[in-house]
């Protein structure tokens, strides 16, 4: 059981370094582009990969409030 636990947290820690890393490179000029075909995502998913924590949340409130909007005919 301790390694499903320790593999659990290895995902977390690992996704919080790759994205600490895709923000470093784009910091450092590495065009969005180039990561995305690198490792098969699109540039919009390394834009949003490169968000921080508070960006993410602020963008998932957004999008929920354009859908609520939209089914609700407010738009």
């Amino acid at each position: 059981m301790k390694d499903v636990i320790d593999a659990w947290n290895a995902i977390g820690q690992a996704e919080e370094r790759y994205r600490e890393t895709v923000r470093a490179a784009i910091t450092d000029g590495v065009p969005q582009v180039r990561i995305a075909e690198a490792i098969g995502r699109t540039r919009e998913m390394i834009r949003r990969d490169a968000m921080s924590d508070e960006q993410r949340e602020a963008l998932k409130r957004t999008e929920a409030e354009r859908l609520r909007k939209r089914r609700t005919g407010e738009e």
